[in-house]
């Protein structure tokens, strides 16, 4: 009795500080380190009720944005199409897409990749580097090698993605309304020999960036289960078992005894892969053996509440994509 009060108390003062940081959020658009704190906490505290509730209320009030032709790098897609895709991944927490990034595409993308400067993560320290350089797979210092998200909008193929509508159709479908870009992500991954593997993404955990919200994986190198695959528990997206108790990262033996071995899987594919993944769900990126993976991310959201990251400027735009910017709340994320 004692406990279920406690949780009543710190649920009800959760259900507070959330409604003034929502204040905050619309008066400013940005949301205090507090109140993101805040959202976590309370996704694990109701089992992820609490979020589903708001999501609901805020999907209500943006409704969706008319698309009658949807076409892009998933194909030619009806409204039917769109909504089996979208019901599948509802049900799993993700999809692979039977479309792919052409040779010419991924060729352009890697050798973008190979030339453009990138941060990567200090194995010892577990911390970003502040220096930029070019990724050299033949002389491997880090575990992971993250793009600035300003880098990637200088590459034609990657901003054509980021801009294709038949992404933001299925993002809409999935997310029940008007999807907003909130985040890019680009980077290698090598070997770590288990060093840094929290700071990597290489141990199983939820993401809870914002109160609802999906990515788009792009596999630019050939993937197996020795080359870093996605690691998704299925079906993990919708609810959170009791047994977790806590926000950060979990073993493999705590999820295999919480989900079953059944649920773990590994989602591998050949370079030019697409696929769309919940990663409100339990996942991770598996340790490579050997080798290297290329990997771009695309985010969309119902809002912008919750994890602030710096605003891109504008006028890295391509001309052909500002109306578009504009017109699919893709703003949010330039200033």
């Amino acid at each position: 009795m004692i406990y279920k009060l406690k949780q009543a108390y710190r649920h009800h003062i959760l259900k507070r500080k959330l409604s003034t940081g929502w204040r905050e959020f619309n008066r400013t658009g940005k949301t205090p380190p507090d109140i993101y704190r805040a959202l976590r906490q309370i996704f694990i505290l109701t089992r992820g009720k609490y979020n589903d509730k708001i999501a609901q209320e805020i999907i209500k009030s943006t409704g969706k944005k008319r698309m009658e032709y949807v076409e892009g790098i998933l194909g030619n897609l009806d409204e039917k199409e769109l909504n089996k895709m979208a019901q599948q991944m509802k049900k799993d927490g993700y999809y692979i897409f039977n479309s792919c990034l052409s040779p010419e595409k991924i060729s352009s993308i890697v050798n973008f990749a190979l030339e453009e400067p990138v941060h990567f993560l200090n194995p010892e320290t577990g911390k970003q580097s502040v220096e930029k350089i070019k990724y050299d797979p033949k002389t491997p210092i880090s575990p992971r090698y993250n793009f600035p998200r300003e880098s990637i909008l200088k590459s034609d193929v990657l901003q054509d993605l980021i801009f294709d509508y038949s992404l933001m159709a299925f993002a809409q479908e999935y997310l029940g309304c008007t999807p907003i870009l909130d985040h890019l992500a680009f980077w290698w991954s090598q070997p770590c020999q288990g060093k840094a593997k929290s700071e990597a993404a290489q141990l199983y955990h939820f993401d809870m960036d914002r109160i609802k919200f999906m990515k788009f994986f792009f596999y630019l190198t050939d993937v197996d289960t020795n080359t870093g695959p996605h690691c998704y528990v299925k079906n993990s997206h919708t609810k959170l078992p009791p047994e977790i108790i806590r926000d950060g990262r979990f073993s493999d033996f705590d999820i295999e005894k919480i989900y079953g071995a059944q649920n773990m899987l590994e989602l591998v594919g050949k370079k030019g892969a697409i696929m769309a993944v919940d990663t409100r769900g339990m996942h991770k990126g598996k340790d490579l053996i050997k080798g290297e993976r290329l990997l771009f991310q695309i985010e969309f959201a119902i809002s912008m509440f919750g994890q602030n990251y710096t605003p891109l400027p504008k006028t890295l735009i391509k001309e052909q994509y500002r109306e578009k910017a504009n017109q699919y709340t893709y703003e949010h994320i330039f200033e």
